[in-house]
């Protein structure tokens, strides 16, 4: 067999899923016929008496499904993949002998559903393990099983917000909510195996009463109500996932298994499933992004410059990836303000189970926060993350350049400044580069590695898999005034601004775009980000492209009124702890009029698409493909619509069309 191995010891059979030259484990039609072939062996085999499940790979038990192979079957071809699924799996949920799968590393969507099979889940306390079913993410549901058995495990109404999030688990997370038995060190779980082998079949709970006619109704409508609420109904999956979910806990298994298949062939048809597919292919592809025949130097000791907002954040991001961080600022008050930031952010990682009280303790530790002028020979990496001034950041690099290696790469977060003019000050400019994070740190996936002229390849190379190492997506883009996220995303936040100026409700405005699929209205995100900050990273876009970008006099006047955004209490909203009302005070600085929220959303998305497009011609990313895949990562951009230039083929906003990404002139309308 090319992906399994079955050995048989005193009874107990070991299967090992060890996929041919892959580092993954995945489920294909090839996989999915040999499992059918050893599980009906085990079955017909009566000196089996137990039967343990494993990967040989160092950080995935089975990440489930092909996904390429998923996007590109027919219906029937679908049908007959899912068919075989259901047919391996009820096999060995219907052996006799006990069964426990030994989960070390990845186990998604498939890999789990094979685990839900079995009578006994146990899994390692590493961090490469992750649990849990994604499917939904990807626009279709779990089809194996998975959406039958985890209702059945550990109930309805625990079972729903996991797959209808698609939220991935730690093991321990995974523990407390039911999905797996035990957890242990790695080293600890073939040993534990035996005693859970040891012990009869599982028998689940039947959940009499949650399962009930009339709790099953009370949970679905519960959970619809919730769901459009959270997603305005733009998403197919979640909604087909609470239908075949709830009929479950009613349905002989077959059925739901036919419930299943029929739901994954539905929405594999609609193109919303077919651009979430795609933002998965260009994520997995990111993690393995390099630069050819350039083998990365690894980064031991960074140091992160500045500990304000960015600072901090980055500081926390590296330090709970298990790097010692030297965090540096201009004195010890605006340090004790970092790490007390630092500090909040562990504390609410570990309210929220993402990690215990002594990792966050740990972790906490590996910061040094110094305002004395140390030596830096020692560190390789060096990340700038001061105030958004040029002349500022060209002394700072300019100090830096004598005090540190020749060859440790000098970084900076900014969003917006050229980075080339950093190369001035530095010898060897060829470490230069730019590592924009966006915020706030723990939560925004993107990073945009902005490629100076005088960035090496060595560099970039070392920087695209230091951002990999930390969890984070790279997307390489040209230096160039706003880079490509904050150049698309801004001329949208000017013109919400204008709009509102006009006279129009800044709930209308925020509401349309939430229609839309964003995740936040355009004028709550200004507020978010702050005027005085938007501003500041827009005065360097409009000067560079005055043509089409302006600032809206009424930022001006907001400003200077002290009206800056939430961080003030005001802003185009007031706050009041979460609530936000509108500031009537600024009825005075606008007229009025009115507008529909499909008008408000046509003009707000086409600015989006024609910048997207001029980024396109003047290749700040590689292709149309990594500037939607961008501006999802890191705004958020309606990831069912695939991102501004793959909705404006879908809906016919310009001409020409952008996919396959060609060369082409801007025509904007």
């Amino acid at each position: 067999m090319k992906h399994l191995n079955l050995s048989q010891t005193d009874g107990l059979a070991r299967l090992t899923f060890d996929r041919q030259e892959s580092s993954a484990n995945i489920f294909d039609t090839e996989t999915l016929e040999e499992l059918l072939a050893v599980v009906t062996q085990i079955r017909e085999d009566v000196s089996i008496t137990s039967l343990l499940i494993c990967s040989a790979k160092s950080n995935i038990f089975v990440a489930g499904a092909d996904i390429k192979s998923l996007a590109s079957a027919t219906p029937g071809e679908l049908a007959t993949l899912i068919d075989l699924g259901h047919q391996v799996f009820q096999i060995l949920e219907d052996l006799t002998i006990p069964t426990v799968a030994c989960i070390h590393g990845a186990c998604l969507g498939g890999g789990y559903e094979l685990a839900l099979a079995c009578d006994w889940r146990i899994a390692s306390d590493a961090a490469a393990t992750k649990i849990g079913l994604p499917e939904t993410q990807l626009g279709i549901i779990p089809a194996w099983g998975g959406s039958t058995r985890l209702p059945k495990l550990i109930g309805l109404t625990q079972a729903l917000p996991l797959i209808l999030s698609g939220k991935v688990l730690s093991a321990a997370s995974a523990q407390r909510k039911g999905l797996v038995d035990q957890v242990a060190p790695k080293e600890h779980i073939d040993q534990l195996a035996q005693k859970f082998l040891a012990k009869e079949p599982r028998k689940l709970s039947s959940h009499l009463l949650l399962h009930s006619k009339a709790s099953t109704y009370i949970i679905e409508a519960r959970a619809r109500k919730e769901l459009i609420k959270l997603t305005r109904g733009l998403y197919p999956a979640p909604l087909k996932a609470i239908e075949v979910i709830c009929k479950s806990v009613h349905t002989p298994a077959h059925i739901s298994f036919r419930n299943e298949r029929d739901a994954v062939i539905e929405l594999t048809s609609q193109p919303e499933t077919a651009r979430l597919i795609n933002l998965f292919s260009m994520r997995e592809k990111a993690k393995k992004l390099g630069i050819p025949d350039i083998k990365p130097n690894e980064i031991k000791h960074p140091v992160v410059i500045g500990s304000g907002t960015m600072g901090a954040g980055i500081a926390y991001w590296l330090s709970s990836h298990h790097y010692p961080v030297l965090l540096k600022d201009v004195n010890d008050q605006a340090l004790a303000k970092g790490m007390k930031s630092i500090s909040k952010t562990y504390q609410t990682a570990v309210n929220r189970h993402i990690m215990s009280q002594a990792e966050a303790s740990n972790c906490y530790d590996r910061i040094h926060a110094s305002a004395e002028t140390l030596p830096l020979l020692n560190h390789d990496l060096i990340i700038e993350a001061a105030v958004e001034n040029i002349e500022v950041k060209k002394q700072i690099f300019a100090d830096l350049s004598p005090r540190c290696s020749e060859d440790c790469i000098l970084a900076t977060n900014t969003s917006a400044l050229p980075i080339h003019e950093l190369a001035d000050v530095v010898t060897n400019p060829s470490r230069i580069v730019g590592l924009h994070f966006f915020n706030p740190v723990h939560r925004m996936p993107l990073v945009e590695i902005v490629r100076a002229p005088s960035t090496s390849p060595q560099t970039l190379a070392t920087a695209i898999s230091f951002v990999q190492g930390i969890g984070k997506i790279p997307v390489v883009v040209k230096d160039s005034p706003g880079f490509l996220v904050n150049r698309i995303l801004v001329p949208y936040l000017l013109e919400a601004c204008n709009i509102f100026a006009s006279g129009i409700d800044p709930f209308e405005i925020d509401e349309a775009m939430l229609e839309f699929g964003m995740p936040m209205g355009p004028l709550r995100l200004l507020d978010e980000i702050g005027l005085d900050v938007a501003s500041h990273v827009a005065g360097t876009l409009t000067a560079a492209f005055s043509d089409r970008m302006s600032m809206p006099p009424l930022m001006d006047k907001m400003i200077e009124a002290g009206y800056l955004g939430r961080k003030t209490g005001k802003g185009f909203y007031l706050y009041n702890g979460h609530k936000a009302e509108p500031n009537t005070d600024l009825l005075q600085m606008r007229s009025s009029r009115d507008s529909s929220a499909q008008k408000i959303a046509e003009q707000l998305t086409r600015l989006m698409t024609e910048e997207a497009a001029h980024c396109l011609d003047e290749e700040i990313a590689e292709s149309a493909e990594s500037i939607d895949f961008a501006m999802v990562m890191g705004t958020g951009y309606a990831p069912f619509r695939g991102g501004p230039l793959r909705h404006a083929d879908a809906t016919e906003m310009m001409r020409p069309r952008f996919y396959p990404a060609t060369k082409h002139k801007v025509t904007t309308s």
